[in-house]
């Protein structure tokens, strides 16, 4: 992108906070809520759509690099990931009463440092040893993909992806693997990747920046039906292919129409810097919900009416604050010393 768009900015940092706050809402209860687990999904989606906004936008119409474009993903992801990643293993080791779904696993480990999904008899699914790597498989899994398309012109490269990720999603439909690996990545999930490339596509092209007011009024209108559908109760899990349809759908219209908007909106400092320290705070916020939910709770007990409102509060305000230091002091850190010596413009969410 020739310069930064802060309401991508702004989006990066609703969607921390939407699994931020999910996360936090969950924690007290002893029960799945959906409305609540569909809170994270839904900042989940969000992510992955922005993605694939931001690598279309940041490789722009013609070829690239296809080593520099990994190197400085892999730079971005890997080290904070793999740091949080060894912390959790580190602490289900010796102190294993901490967690309710990690359990220190050698092979588990290792997979997960590689990207690669397993089944996780712990946490009864596809997630690595740190559960929240499961998102940054996909994340890693669509760069792979994209780079491999680096030949290409964006359009062909974005048609190509969805020709890809589309057949996927049907082989999983049809096939229904078993296997962890090919059940991963035949899921349907990778395509809000190719939704948020196609806006991607309509913004390089200058199509987004001349989208007219009924249609930015249509797309918003759209993006609230999605919304609704999405926390309609279809199936009563938290990942329904329904449910899935309605956030992309929401996603992709108000990226649309903030992207449209992004020179007339006022720029909000503080949000922009949550959406820069985004994923710091996904990162994160599961140890800061646990700590400070889980000391919350044994002061303010359960008693109280607004007990568990006041915890919640408490965790995601903390979650926020401590993503924020992350972000501060270590990730930032980390990429000025990776950008030393290769200079890169910030790619957006790992």
């Amino acid at each position: 992108m020739s310069s930064k768009l802060v309401t991508v900015q702004y989006l990066r940092a609703l969607a921390a906070l939407l699994v931020l706050a999910s996360h936090a809402l969950l924690y007290p209860l002893t029960e799945q809520t959906l409305a609540y687990g569909r809170l994270g999904w839904l900042g989940v989606i969000l992510f992955f759509a922005i993605s694939g906004f931001i690598m279309v936008s940041v490789t722009d119409k013609g070829r690239f690099d296809a080593g520099k474009f990994m190197r400085r993903r892999v730079t971005r992801v890997v080290p904070l990931y793999w740091a949080f990643t060894f912390l959790a293993a580190g602490l289900a080791l010796v102190m294993p009463q901490l967690f309710k779904t990690t359990v220190f696993d050698g092979q588990q480990l290792a997979l997960s440092l590689a990207f690669v999904p397993f089944y996780n008899p712990a946490s009864h699914g596809l997630h690595p040893l740190y559960k929240l790597g499961w998102t940054l498989n996909y994340e890693m899994f669509f760069y792979l993909c994209f780079a491999l398309l680096a030949m290409f012109t964006a359009r062909l490269r974005v048609i190509w992806l969805t020709l890809a990720f589309a057949g996927l999603a049907a082989a999983g439909m049809l096939l229904a693997p078993q296997g962890a690996v090919l059940q991963f990545y035949t899921s349907f999930l990778p395509l809000a990747f190719v939704a948020g490339a196609w806006l991607g596509l309509a913004h390089i092209e200058g199509r987004l920046a001349r989208l007219s007011w009924p249609l930015a009024v249509l797309a918003g209108a759209t993006g609230l039906v999605g919304l609704a559908v999405g926390f309609a109760d279809h199936s009563g899990v938290v990942e329904d292919g329904t449910a899935f349809a309605g956030f992309l759908i929401f996603s992709i219209g108000i990226m649309a129409i903030l992207v449209r908007l992004d020179d007339t909106i006022p720029r909000m400092v503080w949000l922009e810097r949550l959406g820069d320290a985004s994923y710091s705070i996904y990162l994160v916020h599961i140890f800061a919900v646990a700590l400070l939910a889980g000391i919350g709770l044994r002061i303010v007990g359960t008693d109280l009416p607004a007990a568990i409102a006041i915890v919640t509060l408490l965790a995601i305000v903390g979650g926020v604050a401590i993503g924020l230091m992350i972000y501060r002091y270590v990730e930032t850190p980390l990429q000025r010393h990776f950008s030393r010596a290769a200079p890169a413009p910030r790619l957006g969410f790992g």
